[in-house]
């Protein structure tokens, strides 16, 4: 289980932006996020540095870690 919190995200449209890259980087991952608090968690065999880089790339501020 990966970890991230996230900045940025100010509405619906950003969390679905966020869990379509991550499922098309791995399809079998299960995503959760949380607008409220910033928190992502997805289940997947992908390092937390590569879903790190993936959701600072769609513009949005990422760190490990919640």
């Amino acid at each position: 289980m990966v970890v991230l919190k996230v900045t940025g995200m100010s509405c619906s449209g950003c969390v679905s932006k966020i869990t379509r890259a991550i499922q098309a980087l791995d399809q079998q991952a299960r995503v959760e996020v949380d607008r409220a608090t910033g928190r992502v968690a997805v289940d997947t065999s992908e390092s937390a540095a590569s879903l790190c880089e993936l959701v600072q790339r769609l513009g949005f501020g990422a760190e490990i870690g919640a």
